[in-house]
């Protein structure tokens, strides 16, 4: 008979680039991620994070015993699941040894950790905007946030919100002279000051983006930040 349902099991040969693992053929499989706040291909399970990114743990039963500590933060929120995805600019903290790190990208498009000094902020870009109840206007941001917001925030805009209370503290706005990180393609993990949007008809709008050097890329690429970003 033909197999029914899903697998619950994930290949390590097989797992998303973003994930900063190297040796994929040292053992067959992985800790997988569940459904959550960032897609699969976009997002490292926790368990892996803290054993073969951080180094925290060893074992995934030293995996189990710090996350039931309620020793690990994600955005402000104690998280027991090993399986849990973490994203681009989610923040992982560890209070009892004070150390903080953002998810960032590099220029392999890989998701790695950067230590900080400051965990009660994060930068989420707004992907959507709509109008609820009573007339107020609600942002999602890339990691599946709903916020209360005015209408002065435009999709592709970024805020820099406190967590875990989700208060927005400052807008960073998706405009000429903005400074971008580039998420995706040839120049994931660059850097730039946003010159100007291009618009082909027929194809994704683009941006040209000066920094070291200048290049085009797809605009949906682009990801404003602040000098927060790197610390």
């Amino acid at each position: 008979m033909a197999k029914k349902g899903r697998t619950y099991h994930t290949k390590r040969i097989a797992i998303s680039k973003a994930i900063p693992v190297s040796d994929k053929k040292a053992h067959t499989f992985m800790v997988g991620t569940n459904p959550g706040p960032h897609p699969k291909s976009m997002a490292i399970p926790l368990g892996v994070l803290l054993r073969e990114v951080l180094g925290v743990t060893m074992t995934a039963a030293e995996n189990r015993k710090v996350l039931n500590s309620r020793s690990v933060l994600v955005d402000g929120k104690a998280r027991r699941e090993p399986k849990f995805p973490v994203g681009l600019m989610d923040i992982v903290s560890f209070p009892k040894v004070n150390k903080s790190y953002r998810i960032i990208v590099n220029k392999k498009s890989q998701l790695i950790p950067l230590e900080i000094k400051h965990s009660s902020v994060k930068i989420g870009k707004v992907v959507g905007k709509h109008t609820v109840r009573g007339g107020k206007l609600t942002i999602t941001l890339h990691d599946g946030r709903n916020i209360i917001a005015d209408n002065n925030v435009r999709v592709g805009d970024s805020v820099i919100i406190s967590v875990p209370d989700q208060k927005i503290t400052k807008m960073l706005k998706f405009e000429p002279g903005a400074r971008c990180l580039v998420m995706e393609g040839p120049h994931a993990g660059i850097i730039a000051n946003l010159g100007e949007l291009i618009k082909r008809e027929g194809s994704p709008q683009e941006a040209k983006l000066k920094g070291a050097e200048e290049f085009v890329t797809v605009a949906k690429y682009l990801f404003v930040v602040d000098e927060s970003y790197e610390g």
